[in-house]
């Protein structure tokens, strides 16, 4: 059965089936067409085997979106070595990326796409070609299959994006890393009041040679006191404790100096109620408690390095908040509380608050996409941010996005 997958930091994969024409020019069409089928039923089979939605069929390939970076690996991997496996002599290339894609009806456009379907185009016949935000956010699970393939400029992305291949045969498969030490893992606390929840996430992360879960907490109190003293690089904080409730610990440990802790909510709800409050003391994103191990280790890896890890529907929430709620409507002069940006970090930031991904910033600003990460780097620093969401949340509190200056 196909996979439901919540689109926000996903990982996307195309596939492009080579030498189609050659077979129908030999066998005929009928013929030839049958075994295009049953290679496309092969591939789908693969997606389904590891979670995965096909978003849509593109010519002599699929396009599929994983939650799970290690899934679509492994999916990757599959779908080469059953199509190695036929005898009609077809190859398959593979691209991979993740990001967040922006939602369109079923379909799912944007950066992470775009960079997907380059890396296939670009990859010869039984190759499988990925960015090498894939290989970190998969982390040492699937580290071996992965050998540096350099920096690629891929047509319509405008810096040159970093690249692995992926080694899916056997032998002359790169050799596993060494552990990292553990001065280099990335530490966790886990916060939940339920002991059997927080005994199975420490299983499965503890598991991971880059992870190493510190500490664990009943409840809200003991969660701000093991955060403060340990400062882990991520705590799991469930929404619904007692003592002292997820929202309120999150809200203690984000506002503490010096402290750069990312708080990663868990729940096993619709966060509808939670998200703007979150989001405004600067949660990093949330997690479904049932969710998959991998996804687990997914987001850990994700808010560790600084991102959010938000659903496309969650930040539409936000900004409808925003639209539901009377904004300071400005008469054109800069707002007080961002006297300190400069011009360009103004437009910058008024495109941030729309929702647009670096990538599209970059295009309507004609800039390159390192110079857009640039700007929002010193938004964020001059106004105290801690990611991107809580600059929606300024841009729209200041009037910047949704009064005049919107």
């Amino acid at each position: 059965m196909m996979g439901s997958v919540d689109e926000h930091f996903v990982t996307i994969l195309f596939t492009d089936i080579v030498g189609v024409t050659a077979l129908f020019d030999q066998r005929g069409d009928d013929p030839a067409d049958a075994v295009r089928r049953t290679h496309f039923d092969a591939l789908r089979g693969a997606a389904g085997d590891h979670g995965g939605r096909v978003v849509k069929s593109t010519g002599d390939g699929l396009m599929v979106a994983f939650s799970s970076a290690v899934a679509a690996v492994r999916c990757a991997v599959q779908m080469q070595q059953v199509t190695a496996a036929g005898p009609d002599g077809l190859g398959l290339r593979v691209g991979l990326a993740a990001g967040e894609p922006l939602p369109d009806g079923d379909d799912l456009y944007g950066m992470p796409v775009i960079v997907a379907g380059r890396l296939c185009d670009a990859a010869e016949a039984g190759e499988i070609l990925a960015s090498d935000v894939v290989r970190q956010v998969a982390g040492t699970r699937v580290a071996e299959l992965f050998q540096p393939a350099g920096a690629r400029k891929l047509r319509g992305v405008a810096d040159r994006v970093a690249t692995a291949r992926l080694e899916w045969r056997g032998g002359g498969v790169a050799p596993a890393p060494e552990p990292a030490e553990p001065t280099a893992a990335i530490t966790v606390v886990i916060a939940d009041d339920q002991r059997l929840l927080r005994a199975g996430f420490r299983v499965i992360l503890d598991e991971e040679p880059d992870i190493r879960v510190v500490g664990e907490a009943p409840d809200g109190r003991t969660a701000v006191d093991l955060v403060l003293r340990l400062r882990p690089d991520v705590v799991l904080m469930d929404i619904r404790m007692p003592e002292l409730d997820g929202l309120q610990a999150a809200e203690r440990i984000i506002a503490e100096p010096g402290l750069d802790t990312a708080v990663l909510m868990l729940t096993t709800f619709d966060v509808t109620e939670y998200v703007y409050e979150a989001l405004r003391i600067g949660a990093s994103g949330f997690l479904l408690k049932d969710a998959p191990a991998d996804r687990l280790l997914d987001a850990v890896r994700v808010v560790a390095a600084g991102d959010a890890l938000l659903a496309p529907s969650i930040t539409r929430r936000l900004i409808e908040q925003f639209g539901r709620t009377p904004q300071p409507v400005s008469d054109g002069t800069v707002p007080p509380a961002l006297e300190e940006l400069t011009a360009r970090e103004l437009d910058v930031l008024r495109l941030v608050g729309r929702g647009l991904s670096n990538s599209e910033i970059a295009a309507a600003l004609v800039l390159g996409e390192n110079t857009i990460k640039t700007h929002v780097a010193r938004v964020r620093a001059k106004l105290g941010l801690r990611d991107r969401v809580q600059a929606v949340v300024v841009a729209y509190e200041t009037g910047l996005v949704g009064g005049r200056n919107g």
